[in-house]
């Protein structure tokens, strides 16, 4: 089986792993090999890119085409007109949108590659449609805390396939979004790690490598999923003071030993190396 956590002394390694990795460690991140007949047959992705693609092409080329001739019609009127002016642009900007949207939807192999791994959880599977709670933290500041968030995913599952609520689902977290002003990632996507192979041993790794405490904090955000799910971006921000302090002060950014200073930040005291030899946080 392709090893899912980094191991250099295999004893002092197991054990470390038994607890997890705080967020942001490297062995945190997805490196196993993807199946691709099994992912083929498991993920919803690839169908629903090929749909985003067609009705980009499709539809979004129509808005595109008639905003052009809107535009074009309005100009050539005896009087500017403005109302087929304003409707052309507003038809060239969503063909535009929608064909751009085709064009950035993840292939299916995509989000497998090199992702952190966060937890999941099934909260919803109705006729074919499943929801997952996924925890990620969401700070682009490597010396800031954590900023954990709530994140609801929904998918189509595929025929034969049964998600039971309250399941925990381990799954890497792909297409974070923010603007380059911002300090924290605005939202997030999650794929299961069991779509891209089906072995059991990988899938059971994967959800070793998360700590304990960050079981528990998505666990405690199953009384959120309806405000959540009013949210536009299905997204909910989770309070500092919900967060459990092994977690909130974890012993190691991007897996480099850090002190926590008064003001907040944390201080890189030593490496990547070092981290491996240092001990692994008791998850909460």
């Amino acid at each position: 089986m392709p090893r899912m956590i980094e191991q250099t002394e295999q004893t002092e390694q197991t054990e470390q792993a038994a607890h997890g990795w705080p967020t942001g460690d490297p062995r945190r991140f997805f490196d196993v090999p993807i199946d691709a007949s099994h992912l083929r047959a498991s993920t919803p992705n690839g169908y629903r890119r090929a749909w985003r693609l067609a009705t980009g092409f499709v539809v979004g080329g129509g808005l595109f085409a008639l905003g052009l001739w809107a535009i074009a019609s309005g100009m050539r009127a005896a009087g500017t007109s403005w109302v087929s002016l304003i409707s052309g642009v507003a038809g060239v900007l969503a063909g535009l949108g929608l064909v751009l949207r085709g064009l950035l939807t993840s292939g299916a192999a995509k989000p497998y590659r090199g992702g952190p791994i966060v937890p999941g959880m099934v909260v919803e599977h109705a006729d074919a449609d499943v929801e997952l709670l996924v925890l990620a933290d969401t700070s682009r500041d490597p010396a800031a805390p954590p900023a954990f968030a709530y994140r609801l995913v929904s998918f189509t599952a595929r025929e034969g396939t049964r998600y039971v609520p309250g399941r925990p689902v381990p799954c890497v977290a792909h297409n974070f979004v923010a603007p380059p002003w911002s300090g924290r990632w605005w939202s997030f996507d999650a794929s299961p790690v069991e779509w891209a192979s089906p072995d059991a041993g990988v899938v059971d790794a994967a959800g070793r490598a998360i700590p304990r405490a960050e079981w528990d904090l998505l666990l405690a955000g199953a009384r959120r999923v309806a405000e959540i799910r009013r949210r536009a971006g299905r997204i909910g921000r989770v309070a500092d003071t919900d967060v459990a302090e092994s977690l909130r002060r974890p012993p190691t950014r991007l897996g480099v030993p850090v002190e926590w200073q008064d003001d907040g930040r944390a201080r890189f005291v030593g490496s990547v190396g070092h981290s491996r030899d240092s001990a692994a946080p008791s998850g909460g």
